[in-house]
């Protein structure tokens, strides 16, 4: 079964918490309450990709 993608706000909620608040992707995680992978996984195409 396919699992359900993060919307663009929770995208960007992800990197905010990261780049601003200096989370750890495990707090990201609990409080947008999704995944530790999801939130590495994000994090992770976001660096691919050269976003700072």
């Amino acid at each position: 079964m396919p699992t359900q993608r993060l919307s663009m706000r929770r995208i960007r909620d992800v990197l905010r918490l990261r780049h601003q608040q200096g989370l750890t992707e495990r707090v990201i995680a609990r409080t947008l309450g999704v995944s530790n992978g999801v939130v590495h996984g994000y994090l992770r195409r976001a660096r691919l990709a050269g976003l700072s």
